[in-house]
């Protein structure tokens, strides 16, 4: 009986060991199963990643394409009355300026060359690696911003009207045929073309601002009128790649900016409504190019008009008045007498080589506007200037001291190796000297964004 009962736990064990047998093979044929479809979703999403970076890749490159165009193969296009520029995009014939590369787009500009060439260039490229890699690109570019400007070229100091813009560009890429493509990416850019404004603030001396005595630095906006009453701004700003000394009684309404091993020293009366700043690092002005000057001499004691062009010495003597006509002049030396006059009638850009000295009567500019007046002085001595009620004009003299003479008020934007005043002398910045003699910079991307699909 014993050995009968073993036998049958023996044939029980047996059937046990063949159900667990089953229940394992069909376990692991489920998680063999399911490692082949994950397996096969890795790899899905594998080769998904794979076209949907490759079409990025191809977007990418339209992007870094047309910022080229645009900075090497663009000018912003003018008379700027062409545009709305009152709305965000700018518009033009009622509809939003538009140069279009994709298909389905349209372009909007008002030159049709520029146009063309953009389509030219951005519609449908095609971006080849072998028989089997291959995508395509399209861009379209919209202008969100365009503001009309005077800019100075800083190698010649020659002067051209143009336009700062702020343009949005898309740039769609497709791998593979655009009909039917392994992976689609789309990159959106803003690129613009800004600069700064060679006169940019009231004063800058380049190695030392020197204010004693009582002075006001402020601004006013001439598009508002006259300076005055509510048209005074707190845009006064002055600057130094050195140190300012301010021990007098000095009111400066802006920011003071001094080099970063420089110092700034306040007096007990003088204050700064704006920040001070320490540069970090020192600014560049660009030299002034070399120019001809005439042999023809001028000891001016009555009143002497000159037409644009070039001249020697010219000294205008006691009682004398120097009247220039609108244009571009070059001297070799243009000083004052003791009650010597400069006067202006129009738009007039002064160049002077070796000696500058407006300390007589100083300079009358009836225009009212300091940007109709511009005097370029490349020299070493120093620099007299007399402020007055028409003392409106910008003065660059990189290489020589500027110092302000007399106690009557200056309007406009002075630039010297170093700047004193003293006295009792008040400096208005004008807003406008920030919209003319501009130093363009080429366009640049400063903002990205990508979509995939």
């Amino acid at each position: 009986m014993k050995r009968n009962e073993k036998k049958s736990t023996h044939r029980d064990e047996r059937g046990i060991a063949l159900v667990s047998t089953l229940l394992f093979l069909m376990t692991m044929g489920v998680l063999s199963t399911a490692l082949v479809f994950t397996v096969q979703n890795e790899m899905r999403t594998s080769t998904s990643y794979k076209y949907s970076q490759q079409a990025f890749y191809v977007a990418n490159a339209g992007i870094q394409k047309a910022a080229h165009w645009f900075a090497n193969n663009y000018t912003p296009h003018l008379p700027s009355s062409a545009y709305d520029a009152t709305t965000m995009p700018v518009r033009f014939s009622g509809s939003d300026v538009l140069l279009a590369g994709q298909t389905g787009s349209t372009s909007a500009y008002p030159n049709s060359s520029v146009a063309a060439a953009f389509a030219g260039s951005f519609g449908s490229q095609s971006l080849q690696g072998d028989s089997k890699n291959a995508g395509i690109y399209s861009v379209n570019a919209t202008l969100l911003k365009h503001t009309p400007a005077s800019f100075i070229n800083p190698l010649t100091f020659e002067t051209y009207p143009s336009a700062t813009e702020r343009w949005r560009i898309v740039s769609i890429g497709h791998w593979g045929s655009s009909a039917n493509p392994l992976g689609i990416s789309q990159i959106m850019a803003i690129v613009e073309n800004s600069g700064n404004a060679l006169f940019d603030r009231a004063l800058w001396g380049i190695d030392y601002v020197d204010l004693g005595g009582t002075v006001l630095i402020d601004s006013y906006d001439p598009g508002l009128g006259p300076y005055g009453g509510v048209n005074r701004g707190n845009m006064g700003s002055i600057g130094t790649n050195g140190s300012v000394s301010a021990v007098g009684t000095v009111d400066i309404r802006g920011d003071m900016a001094y080099g970063p091993t420089g110092t700034y020293s306040l007096g007990g009366n003088s204050t700064v409504s704006g920040d001070i700043i320490r540069l970090p690092a020192p600014r560049f002005f660009p030299p002034i190019p070399a120019f001809n000057v005439g042999t023809t001499n001028f000891d001016i004691k009555e009143r002497r008009t000159l037409s644009p062009g070039a001249y020697g010495r010219v000294q205008i003597g006691t009682k004398g008045t120097l009247a220039l006509q609108p244009g571009v002049y070059y001297f070799d030396e243009l000083t004052e007498g003791a009650t010597g006059t400069l006067t202006i009638s129009g738009d007039t850009t002064i160049f002077v080589k070796s000696a500058l000295d407006l300390s007589g009567r100083g300079v009358i500019n009836p225009l009212g506007d300091p940007t109709k007046l511009t005097i370029f002085y490349s020299g070493t001595s120093r620099s007299d200037i007399v402020g007055g009620a028409s003392a409106f004009m910008e003065v660059y003299a990189p290489n020589a001291a500027v110092k302000f003479v007399g106690t009557s008020d200056f309007y406009g934007s002075f630039i010297g190796k170093s700047v004193t005043i003293q006295g009792t002398p008040d400096v208005h910045f004008d807003e406008g000297c920030l919209r003319e003699n501009i130093i363009q910079r080429q366009f640049r991307t400063i903002n990205w964004s990508q979509t995939i699909y």
